[in-house]
């Protein structure tokens, strides 16, 4: 029995360190620092820069993530959606999860320093810097918390950009350009489905300021029909090609018909339907430039060996 507790306190403590580095915004943030990299590197991929690449940006989203569960302690005490995270649970002390946290911060920041480059690991520190902050005491003062939150939100690709080319370009800033607009399509139909945990919480999202919901709506709508443009700016820039215009166009469309039907008539199906396919996006995104890079290779040998078979039979 005393090891058979021993083990379910191990598994009950691991499980509450996965929660404290939220894991679903972790992996947003790495799908977007790959679209980066893979977008701007040139030459013979490089594996392993890739991967520390991926991991420091890991380590600083998930530190960064813990950090704000312990300064938000007490509000997610408050909140039905979030009283049950780790921290306002007892599942671990403030000053654990804080520790936690920030030597999560600290192993970023050092492994992209000594594996990829001061460019990549000062932005990586930048956007964790804002998050915790700026953006974290913002939420309790304005409704433009949202638009402040989605600058370290945006950094990830520039990130994965630096990494594989040393510099910042154009195609980075247009990659930041486009997280920046998706996170207010994304995030503000969030904001209106747990309105009331959030003004319990004392947070002043839009739909807590505002409590029609027209605002957070139209503007909803407004930054999905924005993300089309702002997208199709990255057409030609770092080998996208085919497969990243359909599936930027698709997407897009899809994002703008849901926030148009949320606009019409506002319902929680609607503004969910609007929050899985804004969550598909990224993934598109990052298809389509996979497949715009790696396609033609993989088709030219892929013709080149069955035309050696041919001529073998």
């Amino acid at each position: 029995m005393g090891e058979m507790g021993k083990n379910d306190r191990a598994a009950k403590l691991f499980f509450a360190l996965l929660n404290l580095a939220r894991l679903r915004i972790v992996g947003m943030e790495l799908v977007a620092c790959a679209t980066g990299f893979i977008l701007a590197y040139r030459g013979e991929f490089l594996l392993p820069l890739f991967s520390c690449t991926l991991l420091g940006t890991a380590f600083l989203s998930a530190g960064a993530c813990a950090v704000n569960c312990y300064l938000e302690r007490e509000q997610d005490a408050l909140m039905p959606r979030t009283c049950k995270r780790p921290i306002p649970a007892g599942t671990i002390s403030a000053i654990a999860g804080l520790s936690y946290g920030m030597s999560l911060l600290t192993a970023g920041f050092l492994l992209l320093v000594g594996q990829v480059n001061m460019l990549a690991a000062g932005l990586g520190l930048a956007a964790a810097v804002i998050y915790l902050a700026v953006y974290t005491p913002a939420k309790r003062v304005t409704w433009l918390n949202t638009s402040i939150g989605a600058i370290p939100g945006a950094i990830p690709p520039l990130i994965g950009w630096a990494a594989a080319r040393g510099q910042i370009d154009l195609g980075g800033w247009i990659l930041f350009a486009m997280l920046f607009v998706w996170q207010h399509t994304h995030f503000f139909p969030i904001a209106w489905l747990y309105k009331d945990d959030y003004e319990k919480g004392g947070f002043k999202m839009l739909p807590v300021v505002e409590a029609t919901g027209v605002k957070t709506f139209r503007l909803t709508l407004l930054t999905a029909v924005a993300l089309l443009p702002v997208s199709m700016m990255l057409c030609g820039q770092a080998k996208t090609g085919t497969a990243y215009g359909v599936g930027t166009i698709l997407s897009c469309l899809l994002l703008i018909a849901a926030s148009f039907q949320l606009a019409q008539k506002p319902s929680r199906a609607a503004a969910r339907k609007v929050l899985l396919v804004s969550l598909i996006y990224l993934p598109i995104l990052l298809g389509a430039v996979v497949i715009d890079r790696y396609g033609g290779e993989c088709g030219s040998q892929v013709h080149a060996w069955l035309g050696t078979v041919w001529r073998w039979t």
